[in-house]
């Protein structure tokens, strides 16, 4: 480490050139230098390559900030939380996606990221571990999810994909077939068609849609949104998710949990759905998931500018649903 840096930035380089970015890693450097703040770039070359980056760079004694969209932000924490130093992570909202810093009250605004960072305030944050049977495992500050939008996220990180998330949701829209799920929680037992399970650690994915609104990253428990909506009724439903409006609904299973477990109903179902946490696919059902209290400590803003945002927009907290 050099001694006088005291943040290392893992940038993905092809961040910020997109038409929904919120801003570029030249913006970024500008603010960043005003404010006086240490820093050294380290780009990713390939994928997983932030996990490795941010590893090294907290055991080398980095504050780390992930700059990038969600795939960034992900691999970037899951490396600093598996490095096992303690070290402090932050973002930098450079990407289409910015759920994972909105999460932990981080607006989708460069200039603001850059002064939190500066600020130097951090505390603890409720995060998610996701197992597969298969071995995976991956840490989340977001959404883990299967179905319907796992096999959206599946698409979008499709090599040349488009980044228009409504428009790959579209095309996923008219192949898609649900099937039999059963969900295993601490209290409660799920089991039957579903479009779509999101597992909330944070109330977003897909670029501000509000599938489990009522979720925090302080309350030490996941907020789980099953869903069994038929094709073109979940299409308008994914619209009123941008303005958290999707709950109460008769059609949307609310439950709470500490401990999840999802699996086929159909042990020998051939295609078993995708799984995803925080827009990085896993690979196929089943999955278990644990919410951890206080589970890491992240550089963040004292209060939630995001819910404070929202209210500002809209009159009400995003986790107030209305009747």
């Amino acid at each position: 480490m050099d001694n006088m840096v005291d943040h290392a930035i893992i940038l993905n380089p092809i961040a910020g050139k997109g038409k929904k970015a919120t801003g570029s890693i030249e913006d970024a450097k500008k603010y960043l230098d005003e404010l006086n703040v240490s820093y050294k770039i380290f780009e990713t070359e390939y994928a997983q390559h932030a996990i490795e980056l941010a590893s090294q760079c907290a055991k080398d004694g980095y504050r780390v900030i992930a700059a990038g969209g969600d795939g960034t932000h992900n691999e970037t924490l899951h490396g600093v939380i598996t490095s096992k130093t303690g070290a402090l992570c932050g973002f930098i909202p450079i990407g289409s996606g910015n759920d994972i810093p909105g999460a932990i009250g981080i607006k989708p605004d460069v200039k603001r990221a850059c002064e939190i960072i500066a600020e130097g305030k951090s505390s603890k944050s409720d995060i998610g571990l996701a197992v597969t049977d298969a071995g995976v495992e991956r840490y989340f500050l977001g959404i883990g999810s299967q179905g319907f939008d796992a096999e959206v996220a599946r698409r979008a990180n499709l090599p040349g994909a488009s980044k228009n998330y409504n428009s790959i949701v579209m095309k996923s829209l008219f192949s898609w077939k649900s099937k039999e799920l059963k969900i295993t929680m601490d209290n409660d037992v799920y089991e039957g068609m579903v479009n779509l399970t999101a597992v909330g650690n944070g109330p977003t994915y897909g670029g501000w849609m509000y599938v489990c609104q009522k979720a925090r990253v302080n309350d030490g428990i996941f907020h789980i949104s099953v869903v069994d909506i038929g094709k073109l009724k979940l299409l308008f439903q994914f619209k009123r998710m941008y303005k958290a409006k999707l709950l109460p609904h008769p059609d949307v299973h609310e439950y709470t949990s500490k401990k999840v477990r999802i699996e086929m109903k159909n042990p020998e179902e051939p295609e078993p759905y995708y799984c995803q946490v925080d827009g990085e696919i896993l690979g196929n059902l089943p999955i278990s998931y644990e919410c951890i209290k206080d589970g890491y400590e992240f550089i963040r803003p004292e209060i939630d500018e995001v819910a404070e945002a929202f209210k500002e927009k809209y009159g009400r907290y995003f986790y107030e649903c209305e009747e």
